[in-house]
């Protein structure tokens, strides 16, 4: 029998490194297993990044061709020309060989983005201008959707006038007040915040009514608002400083 010279420590090395090839050839026999699934992974995270940065692309291009229909378009809004603005006629002049569009079509084809949401607010208001009051509300309900507070705030007053119309004081005043919640200035908040008295008043919610003009004297003490909102607490029975 032949004599094993080793040493332990030599043995061990050999022992470790035994060991160490069984583990590789074990780890390399499961990613050899799973070399289908990691490889559908790989590519389907390849194709998520992609469908992202498509998905990016294509709403900062649609973003891009709303504004530039919206542009377009909104002058006829704003000069009071507002059955031109809602439906864009043919008669409308081309723009650098461009049919306009008019507001009902930018929100059916952008409504999802930031100038689609101003045409809605434009186009709720077009509508109020020419009496379709049904459809007016329609377009400030889509407002209200909006990312941009701005258009937010318009829809809920656009709403609110609808409310109104209709009758449905309750309901206007809460979305006068919604409305008037969300505006830092004081100017425009007190005149929706007067509005939403008026009509807790005008329905006989004596109690909200004066709350709110009790607010309002609060908030300013010369204003125009104020002293509408002391003849409110006169008109209640309320006391006035």
């Amino acid at each position: 029998m032949m004599k094993d010279n080793r040493n332990a420590d030599e043995y061990n090395d050999e022992q470790d490194s035994i060991i160490d090839a069984k583990e590789s050839n074990a780890v390399g026999a499961i990613v050899q297993r799973n070399a289908k699934i990691i490889i559908v992974a790989s590519i389907a995270i390849i194709i998520l990044v992609g469908l992202i940065l498509l998905f990016k692309s294509n709403n900062a291009k649609k973003e891009q061709n709303a504004t530039m229909a919206l542009s377009r378009i909104e002058n006829y809004y704003f000069e009071g020309r507002f059955e031109d603005a809602l439906y864009a006629p043919d008669s409308l002049p081309t723009v650098r060989g461009d049919v306009v569009i008019g507001l009902i079509k930018i929100v059916n084809e952008y409504g999802s983005t930031k100038a689609g949401e101003r045409a809605a607010l434009f186009a709720g208001d077009a509508y109020y201008q020419l009496g379709k009051y049904s459809e007016s509300q329609t377009y400030f309900e889509k407002a209200i959707q909006s990312k941009v507070d701005e258009v937010k705030i318009g829809g809920y007053a656009g709403v609110a006038s609808c409310n109104e119309r209709d009758g449905k004081l309750k309901d206007a005043a809460a979305n006068y007040n919604k409305a008037a919640s969300m505006i830092s200035d004081d100017g425009l908040s007190l005149r929706y915040f007067y509005f939403s008295g008026l009509c807790y008043e005008k329905v006989g919610e004596k109690d909200k009514a004066k709350e709110i003009y009790q607010n309002i004297i609060n908030k300013n003490k010369f204003g125009e608002f104020n002293n509408y909102a002391k003849a409110g607490l006169v008109r209640l029975g309320g006391e006035v400083d």
